[in-house]
């Protein structure tokens, strides 16, 4: 279904986004159920009914589509928290809040949880689009930094960046290993129970030196 922004594009170009919005859902899927290293270009134009060469058109190669998905995802996520933090008051409550936007994401979608489990690793290699995959999500640490900064005391010692990577870090792969070894029908019914062990995890990091709030 086009979107009120689509009734200002032509005919081409509405029909290029939704050739573009179609390998990336399919991509998306196919990552999911097969894996970034097992899921190939072909599988993905296979199922999304386009040529190999249409595919090419719009992405340079299966890493670029990765690294298009780790965006769109990274930047929703961060979005989400920034609307979430707006009426928080600054201290515990902010962490609390972001922790709970996180949460929230990754059991309603869990396909993000396992993509971006993925991605962790692909990072590792020593390749260029593993360093374009760091960069994409070293953006995402220091915008998330900058968010929860607020929930810092003034006698924290450490930094915003070392709370937010902490906190991304036990967030999905808390997360993670419930959703591969327990699979994702029940981890919802357990939404309270991953925010108790986050925050109790979390939160004594935010004491300052006088071991207060």
């Amino acid at each position: 279904m086009d979107t009120p922004a689509d009734a200002t594009l032509s005919r081409v170009e509405r029909r290029k986004a939704r050739t573009n919005k179609r390998f990336l859902e399919v991509a998306r899927q196919l990552f999911s159920e097969k894996g970034i290293y097992w899921a190939k270009v072909e599988d993905i134009t296979e199922s999304a009914d386009q040529g190999k060469g249409t595919f090419y058109k719009y992405f340079d190669s299966k890493e670029a589509i990765i690294r298009v998905l780790l965006d769109e995802g990274l930047n929703e996520l961060s979005t989400k928290t920034e609307e979430a933090l707006r009426h928080v008051s600054a201290g515990p409550k902010t962490l609390s809040a972001a922790i709970e936007v996180r949460v929230d994401f990754f059991l309603n979608h869990p396909e993000s949880l396992l993509f971006l489990h993925q991605v962790r690793g692909m990072m590792q290699l020593k390749v260029e689009a593993a360093k374009e995959l760091r960069e994409a999500y070293d953006a995402h640490l220091r915008r998330l930094a900058q968010l929860i900064k607020p929930a810092m005391g003034a006698g924290r010692s450490g930094s915003a960046r070392d709370l937010a990577q902490t906190m991304a870090a036990y967030t999905s792969g808390l997360l993670t290993y419930s959703v591969l070894f327990g699979g994702t029908a029940g981890i919802k019914s357990r939404r309270n129970y991953f925010l108790q062990i986050l925050e109790g995890s979390l939160l004594p990091l935010l004491k300052n030196g006088n071991g207060t709030h």
